[in-house]
């Protein structure tokens, strides 16, 4: 999204359009309440969701900006819509989603036998106001430190052609320190600001996922997408969600065939292997010469064995002799090794989206003190995301889309994910062989890395021109 992203060709009725292309009207009608002063909800949703996307990245921004200066709207309007504690923003995103698939869906391009996946992920979205309602420090696993701001956990949908985000909760961690709860001090906690809700409204409900295990919130999520018919054949996580909950849940689903793949780095837990009850680093000592995919560069070994009464297979990865063994745990136990990399990487996508969407649609950047509108300016990330998303596939992708049928099939661009994946494994792969470090090490800290990001950009935006 980045290499076409410019701000200068959305709208606010650009994003209008869009809400007229999905069809919206209906779903939005219960909103009719916030027309009390003449502002149709739409309209001020899509100027919010316009804000985003554009240099005004803020409400005050916005309005001493040219465009704004010429709207009868004032501050307050836009506000209240962020403060509002009556409106269950998590169903106005699940609405806009089901709209999406189901304009999608109609395009003779989609391939219904590609598999469809969840991912989930976290990252951190960091704050600079110690004022802001139940704010505290999150450990950072990218920078190695504590930084003030919230966890925000991310649920992602892969069609096959687009990433979707789904849902998605905001977290704290309170610590271990007993004076210091939330890494502030008490005095700090009193200054917070501090909003009277109802029990059991939308917004307390937000309020207590702050404290709740993002597990326990990763099953919810899981369950709510399985209830609300996405078709689902991959669950993606990394090695902080891989756990025995996870894996129980994911096959206590009836009806459908859905598979676990993540990464596994629990030293301690036993495998029933060969009738013995064995960690993942006796089992790899077990299993002797490793083989090697050579398309891949890897040398892997693989073991099927029961964890809590699930069959499971345990793959062991490598780049290079010096490299640390790495473990991928699946539930599928018909995959092959260059299968199960191959529906792997697509847990990419999500460290694509925390990024872009940092960058380019305000994601984490809200300083307001109520922690409604800290939910409310997150989900409004996420919508933005969503219609660049619908745009972006059909302005490059399909031949015949249901919302632009003008494009012309000689100019259309390979699929996002074939594309992404060549580039990926090209570049980081040599780099990683030469350095004899692990890739996902590596990714990190290039990301993290202003320059090397922007010379990957410029990387991806040759290959880009040279394709065309």
């Amino acid at each position: 999204m980045k290499a076409d992203f410019t701000p200068g060709r959305v709208s606010a009725e650009d994003i209008f359009s869009r809400f007229k292309a999905l069809k919206l009207s209906e779903g939005l009608s219960e909103f009719k309440w916030f027309k009390t002063r003449g502002y149709d909800f739409k309209m001020v949703l899509a100027l919010l969701v316009s804000m985003v996307v554009s240099s005004d990245k803020t409400v005050n921004s916005y309005l001493n900006s040219p465009t704004g200066e010429g709207s009868t709207m004032g501050k307050d309007v836009f506000y209240r819509l962020k403060n509002s504690s009556i409106i269950c923003w998590r169903m106005l995103m699940w609405h806009l989603v089901h709209r999406f698939l189901t304009v999608t869906s109609k395009d003779s391009d989609v391939d219904d036998t590609s598999s469809r996946y969840l991912i989930f992920d976290d990252t951190t979205l960091s704050k600079t106001g110690k004022r802001i309602e139940k704010i505290g420090k999150v450990w950072d696993h990218v920078t190695n430190s504590y930084v003030l701001g919230f966890k925000l956990l991310v649920m992602m949908y892969w069609d096959g052609k687009s990433s979707i985000p789904l849902d998605f909760s905001l977290h704290r961690e309170k610590g271990k320190k007993q004076e210091r709860p939330f890494g502030m001090t008490k005095k700090q906690i009193r200054k917070q600001y501090s909003c009277k809700r109802i029990k059991d409204s939308y917004t307390a409900k937000r309020v207590e996922e702050l404290d709740t295990n993002k597990i326990q919130m990763v099953l919810r999520m899981f369950f709510t997408a399985i209830y609300r018919g996405l078709r689902v054949d991959y669950v993606l996580v990394d090695s902080w969600f891989t756990c025995d909950a996870l894996i129980q849940a994911i096959r206590s689903v009836k009806d459908k065939e859905v598979h676990l793949i993540g990464m596994y780095k629990f030293a301690k837990t036993k495998f029933e292997y060969q009738g013995k009850s064995l960690t993942h680093a006796q089992i790899n000592n077990m299993l002797g010469k490793p083989r090697r995919c050579r398309s891949l560069g890897y040398q892997y070994k693989q073991a099927r064995v029961l964890y809590q009464g699930v069959e499971i297979c345990l793959f062991f990865s490598r780049r290079g002799k010096n490299d640390k063994w790495k473990v991928l745990l699946t539930t599928d136990t018909k995959l092959t090794f260059k299968g199960l990399i191959g529906h792997y990487q697509v847990r990419w996508v999500v460290e694509v989206f925390n990024r872009e969407s940092k960058q380019l649609l305000n994601l984490g950047r809200c300083q307001s003190s109520n922690f409604d509108a800290q939910v409310a300016e997150t989900t409004i990330s996420m919508i933005a995301y969503l219609l660049l998303t619908l745009r972006f596939r059909y302005d490059n992708y399909e031949s015949k889309g249901a919302l632009y049928r003008s494009m012309n099939a000689d100019v259309l661009r390979e699929t996002l994910d074939r594309r992404l994946w060549g580039l990926f494994i090209e570049l980081v792969c040599s780099v990683c062989e030469v350095l004899e470090m692990d890739a996902d090490d590596l990714l990190e800290k290039m990301l993290a890395n202003p320059k090397a990001e922007s010379m990957i950009i410029a990387l991806c935006c040759s290959v880009m021109v040279k394709d065309d």
